[in-house]
């Protein structure tokens, strides 16, 4: 390696040498490095491969791309598009904020599971276009009549060949009110004083 890096630096020396004072120095070489010396270098192919402009037209965008533009990510939450089977809460709780089955299952069997502010009372339920998935932390630390929650709202689903294409927005951490009456979250926890 190191053999050939040096044979590359005294090329690099005869390149930006005057042609008469190359042509001296060739005679010296070996005949293996000097048909190297004497061929030119193809870059000029090489850079316009980067130069090409992409083969898509704007006639050729697909309607997905069109629909990415019109749900625009907020200040705290990003919009997520994944396919799925359905429309289960379970599923878009999954595919939405990367949770896997298993904590899905043990969040909705604690009742940390609400949709649209009421229990969820069947993990396996259909779920529109618009409603709103939260699953909730914990109390909040600053405020206990506050709840922190990691919510997932559905913005639109389409069909696809296999399953439905689905756009959510997701919310890693809301802090929000209580909610009341019979869904209001209780701890399960002892409470110290």
């Amino acid at each position: 390696m190191l053999r050939s890096l040096r044979q590359i630096s005294r090329l690099g020396k005869y390149a930006t040498a005057p042609a008469s004072s190359l042509a001296n120095k060739t005679a010296a070489l070996p005949n293996v490095i000097s048909p190297r010396i004497q061929a030119p270098l193809h870059t000029s192919s090489v850079s316009r491969k980067y130069d090409r402009k992409s083969s898509r037209t704007a006639d050729d965008l697909d309607t997905d791309d069109e629909a990415d533009e019109e749900f625009k990510d907020e200040r705290d939450s990003k919009v997520v598009k994944t396919k799925v089977n359905s429309l289960r809460a379970d599923l878009l709780l999954k595919a939405g904020l990367g949770m896997a089955r298993n904590k899905v299952e043990l969040n909705f069997y604690e009742s940390k599971i609400r949709v649209n502010g009421k229990k969820l009372q069947k993990k396996s339920v259909q779920l529109d276009i618009g409603d709103e998935i939260d699953v909730i932390r914990g109390f909040s630390q600053s405020n206990p009549s506050h709840l922190v929650i990691s919510r997932v709202a559905i913005l639109s689903a389409s069909e696809r060949e296999e399953g439905l294409s689905v756009h959510l927005r997701r919310y890693k951490s809301l802090l929000i009110e209580n909610y009341r009456g019979a869904d209001a979250f209780k701890s399960s926890e002892p409470i110290a004083h």
